[in-house]
């Protein structure tokens, strides 16, 4: 139903330095307003055809914001559901970046085959946890888990990683860049100078706030399109989501908020959402019918995690019909023409334009645009 636009990024070069960094996007942002003025049952039926990217968990952060909006209340059970579908979308993205962006970054070819054996691995284990219908329903839907199904896919999504060279519960970085398979080689290239701290940018200093960000949806002009916190301009994706995590915490140290660390927090996060999906085989159960909705509409918001941080969804619902719906999605937040990329790349040194456009697109490929990219370098 729609493209998904591109984000262009031009460098501009003095005496071997970038002074300057220009982000163009053309991603249709508005796309969404398409909604307005449908009844939400139909706005749920065309919701999962809005995007083509990310488009379950999109599809599950609008429909959260509908059920807040109505006071539905979810069982537990098709919560659990829901995020074990969003995991398998999440581990689907980072996967394409594994064997598609960084293959192309060192100059190989991608492994196209692997990843469509593992992504219908993926959808398998999706149709086991949700059913063959669709399952986009306020407060959820009646349904049969297939525990034994979801566990064969993820059999397949196991050996998959396995062959990639993904070593899940690595206990340092040089055990986890010590796989065979292309993901290994990735992490040893990045591991090396100078992109291992290419691509620097600030820790984070503060968190997202799914209350605030659903207000300034409404009440900031322009706020889809160029989102800030209440300190500026954030960046999301793994290196944020992971901080916490050992591996990251250790890469930070010792590599900084660059390159090499967005790499072993993409790695961490890999292998944390297949463990989602794993501990979904134990725990799916019947959930319980869904309940009506409790009034004809006011504002709600919902969000749903993505493989570059958390998207937004706001909607304004009276009598039963969409007056407005807002979205804000990850890439707009780390690449704002202020933000993380700029930051990231202002000031790198290079030798030449070549070079200079090489280590760039390192950098805009490990900050992660969801869309396809270009870089260019140019002398001012």
């Amino acid at each position: 139903m729609t493209t998904e636009g591109r984000i262009d990024v031009t460098l501009e070069l003095e005496a071997g330095r970038c002074a300057r960094v220009t982000v163009a996007s053309s991603r249709p942002l508005h796309v969404w307003r398409a909604l307005e003025g449908r009844s939400v049952d139909e706005a749920l039926k065309l919701l999962p055809l809005m995007s083509s990217i990310c488009s379950s968990a999109q599809a599950v952060a609008g429909l959260r914001a509908c059920e807040a909006a109505l006071g539905v209340n979810v069982d537990p059970r098709e919560e659990a559901a829901r995020e074990a579908v969003i995991a398998a979308e999440v581990l689907q993205n980072h996967l394409w970046f594994w064997f598609v962006t960084a293959q192309d970054l060192v100059g190989a070819v991608p492994d196209l085959l692997a990843l469509r054996r593992v992504r219908t691995s993926l959808a398998d284990a999706t149709v086991a946890v949700m059913g063959k219908g669709p399952w986009l329903r306020l407060g959820g839907m009646e349904r049969t888990p297939e525990v034994g199904a979801l566990e064969r896919a993820l059999d397949a999504v196991d050996a998959a990683l396995r062959a990639a060279g993904l070593v899940c519960g690595a206990q340092s970085l040089e055990q986890l860049s010590a796989g065979t398979g292309p993901v290994g080689e990735i992490l040893r290239v990045g591991f090396e100078a100078p992109l291992r701290a290419l691509g620097q940018t600030s820790a984070p200093t503060e968190s997202f706030d799914p209350a605030f960000v659903a207000d300034a949806l409404w009440n900031v002009p322009g706020f889809e399109r160029a989102p800030t916190g209440r300190r500026g301009p954030m960046e999301l994706g793994p290196l944020v989501s992971t901080a916490d995590h050992a591996l990251v915490r250790q890469a930070v140290a010792s590599m900084g908020h660059g390159v090499g660390a967005r790499l072993v927090a993409r790695s961490v996060e890999t292998c944390a959402k297949f463990e989602t999906l794993r501990q979904a085989a134990h725990n799916l159960q019947h959930p319980s019918p869904p309940q009506r909705p409790a009034r004809d509409g006011r504002r709600g918001f919902g969000t749903a995690p993505t493989s570059r941080g958390p998207v937004l969804h706001a909607v304004d619902i009276e009598q039963r019909q969409v007056v407005g719906w807002r979205v804000v999605a990850p890439t707009e937040w780390t690449f704002h023409s202020d933000g993380p990329v700029r930051e990231a790349l202002v000031g790198l040194a290079a030798p030449d334009v070549q070079e200079a456009t090489r280590w760039a697109r390192w950098a805009v490929a490990t900050l992660d645009p969801c869309v396809e990219f270009g870089v260019r370098a140019r002398e001012s």
